[in-house]
């Protein structure tokens, strides 16, 4: 991470100004609605997954106990790094709201996952993440009352966690 042209405080003063660009573009009560898209495949025999996400590629991989090679995060570890990132941006969008300076933004995501269920042993663990904990480390010198809104902000606006904590349901086609 290196601090480059003023660092994040001046990124955030940035971002408010290309958010409010952005919204100026929607009628008041608009929706700013798109649709989003990821694409995973296996087809070599690496079995690594090759995750495609507009012009990005990601490798997901397992360890030698599922027979992968962990050239990548497993799926859980990505949930949790996109969990994560969520936050981190939303606690950058609600600086920029703000009006908030800050010098550094640092969430970590752990959780509980047992693949017992998956290798056909009995469990009473659940078959997929859980207990799942966020920690989150801001570096500003921002009143605590200023920063107590921020947290506030970020945790109830987060829209990933809230789909963890809300889940919605889920179509899946077999073509």
């Amino acid at each position: 991470m290196s601090e480059t042209n003023g660092g994040l405080p001046v990124y955030i003063e940035s971002k408010e100004r290309a958010m409010q660009r952005h919204a100026a573009g929607f009628a008041s009560g608009d929706a700013a609605r798109e649709t989003i898209a990821a694409e995973c495949t296996a087809a070599d025999l690496s079995g690594a997954r090759h995750v495609r996400i507009r012009d990005f590629e990601l490798i997901s991989d397992s360890g030698p106990g599922f027979g992968g090679s962990s050239t990548g995060p497993s799926s859980p570890e990505l949930l949790l790094g996109v969990l994560a990132s969520c936050l981190t941006h939303i606690y950058l969008i609600g600086a920029a709201h703000q009006g908030i300076a800050l010098e550094a933004v640092h969430v970590r995501f752990e959780a509980e996952n047992n693949d017992a269920g998956l290798l056909g042993l009995e469990t009473a663990d659940p078959p997929f993440p859980f207990n799942i904990r966020g920690r989150v480390r801001v570096v500003s010198r921002e009143a605590p009352e200023r920063l107590a809104a921020l947290h506030d902000y970020a945790i109830n606006a987060c829209p990933l966690t809230k789909l963890v904590r809300e889940p919605q349901t889920v179509t899946i086609e077999v073509e």
